[in-house]
């Protein structure tokens, strides 16, 4: 007599397939997720570096305006030609993030996060609200030396998702630091259930522990994009799969 039980699930019967369906669904749920910056991709033919890149789950677009960080990056109107087949997430690194709020909406973002260093709390919070008023989910990034302590429970409970930055913000191509695996066990350890994302020297080597650290989405780029596009789509199914 055959043995049901080492039949494949699609044999099995009718109860034993939706458990198989609910499996897999959690399995997809808790993949992880990979968002490419572009800030390191070739801007003089942009639209087939985003098209290298369509496998991974949104873009990043990083946002600097030589103020709270050295550089100077792009504004919304600079890529408004190119046709993004993925969300797209804005991270801020200015001193007036409200100014930038309007146009990257109306580029396309679902999300936005600002900077807890740039602003007070009071003004956190009516940021965080003012994002919610706009459709976007409301982010606060926490800087690479900025200690998760400062990030006070109001604000956190507000914000829908976090970006752990495990380097100094404003410059591509740093290394990673350890201490950032602390701050997301930090933030899950304050009851935070929202969105946590890691930005900064992300690599196939560290993904291991930010995905154990209980991080659901990290953004990569130079490890990515300094590649060729051919070999990016593997590339991005590997962090995925971690």
């Amino acid at each position: 007599m055959r043995n049901k039980e080492n039949d494949p699930p699609w044999e099995k019967g009718v109860g034993d397939l939706k458990i198989f369906d609910k499996c897999l669904k959690l399995y997809i749920l808790f993949l992880m997720k990979i968002s490419p910056s572009i800030l390191d991709a070739d801007f003089s033919r942009l639209q087939e570096e985003i098209n290298s890149i369509r496998t991974a789950d949104r873009i990043h677009l990083d946002i600097m305006d030589g103020q709270y960080v050295p550089n100077t990056t792009f504004r919304a109107s600079n890529i408004s030609h190119v046709q993004f087949s993925l969300p797209l997430e804005a991270h801020l690194m200015v001193l007036h993030p409200e100014e930038y709020f309007e146009e990257f909406k109306s580029l396309g973002c679902k999300g936005i996060t600002i900077h807890t260093e740039t602003q007070s709390e009071k003004k956190t919070l009516q940021l965080l609200q003012k994002l919610k008023n706009l459709g976007i989910k409301a982010g606060i990034c926490i800087d690479g030396f900025t200690s998760v302590d400062t990030v006070s429970d109001s604000v956190l409970h507000q914000a829908e998702q976090v970006l752990v930055m495990s380097v100094k913000a404003g410059k591509g191509g740093q290394s990673f630091m350890m201490e950032s695996l602390d701050k997301i066990k930090t933030l899950r350890s304050r009851k935070f259930t929202g969105e946590i994302e890691v930005d900064g020297g992300v690599n196939l080597e560290n993904i291991s522990k930010i995905a154990h650290a209980g991080a659901d989405i990290v953004v990569v780029g130079s490890f990515l994009m300094k590649k060729e596009a051919s070999l990016r789509s593997e590339i991005i199914a590997q962090f995925q799969k971690a």
